[in-house]
């Protein structure tokens, strides 16, 4: 009988400028937000739902940490009874309230967060996002994005920072969900410092490569050469399916097998608040 495994590589990093990491990231109830990143790969057997997201909190100083942080934790406590797209917006609208009311309870005035994101379940792979913050599905020879980008174009063509929608407004935030039947694949969650800081091409090229460790070594130090002047984090799943039989030791259930891998130096630089 075959079960699904899940091949997960997660980094959040304050960037080059920055004093405070306002992204954080959620792998199957692990949320991070390290000052300092390191590239940690995890493999997973779960029961499903499987749920991955990462988020970008705004609010300055410490609002924008303790919006990506609460918006995380509600859909990690939320997400076990994910089984439907009609589940992850209901989620994702009382995250929304979850976030205002965090605000208006520490006087923030704009309080707020992206999200994106993926839930697997038993037979479907629901994809979700509010905000500027991207899911891209590789195919071969292709990446394509999954997402929605909830933000104000520019002339070039590309997002801006002015985002339209962000989870933590006043009245109903309605996700981007996208519904597709479970399947072997490799998909790319990330803020706007990563997608921000990197050409489409730039972003392709990576993903593409037959080693996704050395693209996430890769993405890091393109990020880092281009100024990371935002805080930037990723998370990149493999979706196996995979025999019963083929190895009968490795973890079953919510078990992972943990490795911190080697990420590039932090350049030498003098870390600023961004105007």
């Amino acid at each position: 009988m075959a079960r699904t495994r899940f091949t997960v590589r997660a980094f959040t990093d304050v960037g080059l400028r920055r004093q405070r990491n306002e992204d954080a990231v959620l792998v199957a109830g692990w949320l991070c937000q390290n000052r300092d990143g390191s590239a940690v790969t995890m493999k997973f057997n779960p029961a499903p739902p499987f749920v991955c997201a990462v988020a970008d909190g705004m609010g300055g100083h410490v609002g924008g940490e303790l919006a990506s942080v609460t918006a995380l934790s509600v859909i990690a406590q939320a997400s076990p009874m994910w089984r439907s797209a009609e589940d992850v917006t209901e989620t994702l609208i009382s995250v929304n309230e979850h976030v205002y009311a965090v605000g208006v309870q520490h006087g923030m005035q704009g309080l707020g967060t992206t999200v994106a994101g993926l839930c697997a379940t038993a037979d479907h792979l629901f994809v979700f996002n509010v905000g500027d913050s991207r899911v891209y599905k590789r195919s071969p020879g292709h990446l394509g994005q999954m997402s929605n980008d909830h933000s104000i174009f520019g002339t070039d063509g590309r997002p801006t920072n002015v985002i339209t929608k962000s989870l933590g407004q006043p009245g109903t935030v309605l996700p981007h969900v996208v519904q597709l039947l479970l399947m072997p694949g490799t998909f790319l969650m990330c803020s706007d410092g990563v997608s921000g800081l990197m050409s489409d091409q730039e972003l392709s090229d990576l993903m593409l490569l037959d080693d996704l460790d050395e693209t996430v070594v890769r993405i890091i130090d393109t990020v880092r050469a281009n100024g990371a002047h935002d805080n930037f984090s990723f998370i990149i799943v493999e979706i196996e399916m995979v025999d019963d039989s083929a190895d009968e030791t490795e973890a079953v259930a919510a078990a992972a097998d943990t490795v911190i891998a080697p990420v590039p130096e932090r350049p030498q630089a003098v870390e600023q608040r961004a105007t």
